[in-house]
């Protein structure tokens, strides 16, 4: 094995971090055997994909980064349905690109989602209606208490709203691959903007929604190599019903979505209706001037400031609604 020291920053597409050792793992014995080297050195391991949901401290001691570009799509065709095995190290929207290509039905509105297959589990990525666990049928991982290879299935995941098991669990699971249920049958989903103005299109695609999901995104989301980022920052805060009445009095255009058992709000919303800080620097860290849940480095910001910047709008939300703001995007120091 060999253990290089790299500048973290570099694997990070908020370019947020110091120096750290790390492997490059290719394929699963590579992957045990690293495990294996950590646990009787007693380090730390970082599971690293394309580090677009990740940013790193100063000091990085006793961390192992494991950067996982285990690859390879397959598929099997059972009637109607396709089943597609995805290995973590393969680019998400690949994976997405790759299913339309076919005319396969159930991610397309995952399209440009950054990040690779490994990190969607956790994550559980949802956007516009549609959430991983929607096609995810079962997913192999490296277990590193027992260092076997277990598959877990879909209500194993314990998937929840930007949740899942191997977030509670951070570090146990190492996902290996995933596997899809995908439909040959037209099955959109398109109850939000923009995608409900294709609601009379007979001839839609696969291929036509995610077209319009990536102009959609663009239109919105900076591009991390240019202004660097890590997409949503926070994620949208839920509120129970009793709580969501007392806001509604309060804050009358307050947007509230139904969900589970209360409801959601547009964390977008808050910071820019309720503390309005969208469009606000402070030294190199700001919020994007078009979509404030994306928080940007304009230059060489560290892990201390953009801390500060996030809990400062962290404070002044729970000050102004009682509503504490979770973060999205995970920091390893």
């Amino acid at each position: 094995m060999e253990i290089n020291k790299v500048s973290l920053k570099n694997y990070s597409s908020l370019h947020i971090g110091g120096e750290g050792d790390m492997l490059v793992i290719a394929t699963m014995k590579e992957l045990t055997r690293a495990c294996m080297f950590a646990q009787r050195e007693q380090r730390k391991i970082v599971i690293l994909g394309g580090g677009t949901n990740t940013y790193f401290g100063t000091v990085l001691e006793n961390i192992l980064v494991l950067k996982i570009e285990i690859k390879g799509i397959s598929l099997e065709e059972r009637e109607d349905l396709t089943f597609i095995t995805a290995h973590a190290g393969e680019v998400w929207d690949d994976l997405v690109q790759f299913c339309e290509t076919k005319n396969l039905w159930g991610i397309e509105n995952l399209s440009y989602i950054p990040g690779t297959v490994g990190a969607a589990p956790v994550q559980n990525i949802g956007a516009y209606g549609v959430e991983l666990k929607d096609t995810l049928v079962t997913l192999s991982a490296l277990d590193t208490k027992t260092m076997n290879s277990v598959e877990i299935s879909n209500h194993a995941c314990e998937f929840g709203y930007r949740d899942s098991l191997f977030k509670r669990e951070r570090g146990r699971y190492i996902i290996i691959s995933i596997t899809l249920k995908l439909s040959k049958s037209s099955s959109p989903a398109l109850s939000y903007k923009p995608l409900n103005t294709l609601l009379k299109d007979e001839n839609l695609t696969p291929e036509v929604i995610r077209n319009l999901v990536i102009t959609t995104r663009k239109a919105k989301l900076p591009d991390w190599k240019e202004y660097p980022n890590a997409g949503s920052f926070f994620k949208n805060a839920v509120v129970s019903d009793a709580e969501a009445e007392g806001l509604r009095i309060k804050y009358p255009d307050m947007p509230l979505v139904p969900h589970l058992k209360g409801f959601k709000i547009p964390t977008a919303w808050l910071i820019e209706h309720i503390v309005h800080m969208k469009g606000v620097r402070v030294g190199d860290i700001g919020t994007w001037p078009n979509q404030p849940l994306v928080l940007i480095n304009y230059g060489d910001a560290t892990a201390k400031e953009l801390n500060s910047f996030a809990r400062n709008i962290i404070d002044l939300v729970k000050n102004e609604t009682g509503i504490t703001l979770e973060k999205e995007v995970n920091f390893v120091e």
